[in-house]
């Protein structure tokens, strides 16, 4: 399953709200599914922004003590819409930003997101200030950042689970560029052989036979992947 078909069968599993289709089809509409998640520091590759954000979606559902559901999947596999449209491939490869709605960061996700879809008070605070300490207008000296996270402490859970989505992308990138072995993103154990496994794609990583297990009896919704897997080894 490709990391689009994931991003929409989450969406539309998790997400029940007027207009949900709309927002999914504008974002069909532009090249949210194809986009780079950053020029340089991670998911510099086509598809990274959607993968970035299932990431975002699994770092953020094993907070289960914040949110509903629903406020977890819109906060993760939405927050950084604003990245739609926004780069451009340059001559010799890599990407550059070319802001076609210069609107901000988190601020310019809450207002496209509401558009189409109406956002709860708590949605909005921490999709809006889910960069924290990086935000432009934190670093220009606002304490608004601090308010918002008293308000919900969805604002400090989406910003905990989206840098630390980042940073498993950054290690992950740079493991392949080194050469290193294949190691369980999940257990540590060595993985000798890569099979079919629906988390290598969510998260860019690799499991073991045991974590995959454990992945699919803990996960809210059916994985195919797994379902594959199990015949393959069946049949073999």
């Amino acid at each position: 399953m490709t990391n689009k078909k994931r991003f929409k069968e989450i969406f539309t599993s998790q997400i029940d709200r007027p207009s949900a289709a709309d927002l999914i089809a504008w974002l069909e509409s532009t090249d949210f599914f194809t986009a780079p998640a950053s020029t340089k520091y991670h998911g510099a590759f086509p598809g990274g922004l959607v993968g970035h954000s299932l990431n975002v979606y699994y770092e953020l559902i094993t907070r289960q003590n914040v949110g509903t559901p629903e406020s977890r999947a819109v906060c993760a596999l939405l927050h950084d819409i604003c990245k739609a449209n926004y780069y451009e491939p340059q001559d010799g490869g890599g990407y550059r930003v070319k802001d076609r709605f210069p609107f901000g960061h988190g601020e310019k996700s809450v207002f496209l997101i509401s558009r189409f879809m109406r956002l709860t008070d708590e949605e909005a605070l921490a999709i809006r200030w889910h960069m924290g300490a990086y935000d432009d207008a934190v670093r220009g000296g606002s304490r608004t950042l601090s308010a918002a996270m008293a308000v919900s402490p969805l604002v400090y859970e989406l910003h905990a689970a989206d840098m630390g989505a980042t940073q498993q992308e950054q290690r992950q990138e740079a493991g392949a560029e080194s050469g290193g072995g294949l190691i369980c993103a999940v257990c540590g154990k060595p993985v000798e052989r890569v099979e079919p496994c629906g988390y290598e794609r969510w998260h860019g990583q690799v499991t073991c036979d045991e974590c995959c297990e454990e992945c699919f009896r803990s996960e809210p919704f059916p994985c195919r992947d797994h379902d594959e897997r199990m015949k393959e080894k069946s049949e073999g």
